[in-house]
């Protein structure tokens, strides 16, 4: 028989190895459920036409992503078609604030065997949808427009008409023979070009059959090539000074004289001491002396010197006017 020791340790044993399977029962379910098994949930709806395909635990996405899953698909009880089923979903409440409350839910298939979910496209609203809210069911698309369907059955009917009666482009391709001869008129050009171009008296024929051409452009090339000749062989006064180094020696010369002649002007006296520079500064303070005293002399300063020049000036003009007049007035001459 077991002592209260022995059952007091199965029983502290036993309760280990309870909380231990209920820590990792809890690890497995937070994995599973992606770490969100403890975020508050919401619940918001949209009605659809019919739910197959459609079933509680089917997810639910927000372009693209993952928010929640479907978590139950009943009746509504409405006789409107497109609000015969309502879906109620279960998504995390932080993700509300990603759904604007213009946003649309279509039921969709990752592929046309999969299993269908119900993908919700954003809208660009800048309020969000609250929880319980409703979402519209996306409108449909493929529809088809009658009208549009007949336009453009009249428009094929006109087209195949035309082609029947040939006043088309297509018509006359397929009916007449127009096209066929102008293909062959064109044809007929090309041909005949090509018989011009080897008949060698044209000018296209002499081009490609006869030696003109090719010696309008070997002339130059020899013309260089002989002056290129003549200059490696020392001839003229370009190739004598190729060859000869004589007058390069003397232009070199004449350059190192030049430059000597330069650095002796700018190692002289004239340049490097300041009496030359001290000897015009005094010439030139000297002529600005000079003219100041022009200046200030009664001569200038004065009006009487340009007062007694305008007299002369009126009383020569006065006389040479009344020599003008009368020459016998001022040419006398007494015979004794």
């Amino acid at each position: 028989m077991p002592t209260p020791g022995q059952i007091r340790w199965a029983k502290f044993r036993v309760l280990v190895v309870a909380i231990a399977a209920g820590v990792i029962l809890s690890i497995v379910l937070y994995l599973l459920t992606g770490g969100t098994l403890l975020e508050a949930k919401a619940i918001i709806y949209v009605y659809i036409p019919d739910a197959s395909g459609v079933a509680p635990g089917s997810p639910v996405r927000v372009d693209g992503v993952g928010i929640g899953k479907i978590s139950s698909v009943r009746l509504s009880g409405s006789n409107q078609p497109t609000r015969i089923v309502r879906v109620a979903m279960k998504v995390e409440r932080t993700h509300l604030t990603n759904i604007p409350v213009d946003s649309t839910a279509d039921v969709d298939t990752d592929t046309l065997i999969g299993d269908k979910f119900i993908a919700i496209k954003s809208g660009r609203s800048t309020s969000h949808i609250a929880a319980g809210g409703e979402i519209q069911l996306k409108p449909e698309t493929n529809t088809l427009d009658l009208q549009q369907f007949a336009v453009a059955l009249r428009t094929v009917d006109a087209t195949l008409r035309d082609i029947e009666n040939g006043t088309s482009p297509l018509g006359q391709f397929v009916i007449g023979d127009q096209m066929y001869r102008d293909l062959m008129r064109r044809v007929g050009q090309i041909h005949a070009g090509l018989l011009k171009i080897e008949d060698n008296t044209t000018q296209i024929g002499g081009l490609l059959y006869s030696d003109k051409s090719l010696r309008q452009i070997e002339a130059p090339l020899v013309t260089l090539d002989q002056t290129l000749a003549r200059l490696q062989s020392g001839q003229g006064a370009m190739g004598a000074m190729l060859r000869d180094s004589a007058q390069y020696d003397s232009l070199r010369a004449t350059f190192a004289d030049l430059r000597k002649s330069v650095a002796d002007f700018q190692a002289s006296e004239w340049v490097q001491s300041d009496a030359m520079y001290e000897h015009w500064n005094r010439s030139l303070e000297a002529l600005i002396q000079k003219v100041d005293e022009m200046n200030a002399s009664p001569l200038f300063s004065s009006s009487s010197a340009y007062d007694n020049l305008n007299g002369f000036a009126r009383e020569m003009e006065t006389s040479m006017r009344e020599f003008r007049e009368n020459p016998k007035k001022f040419l006398r001459m007494k015979v004794f």
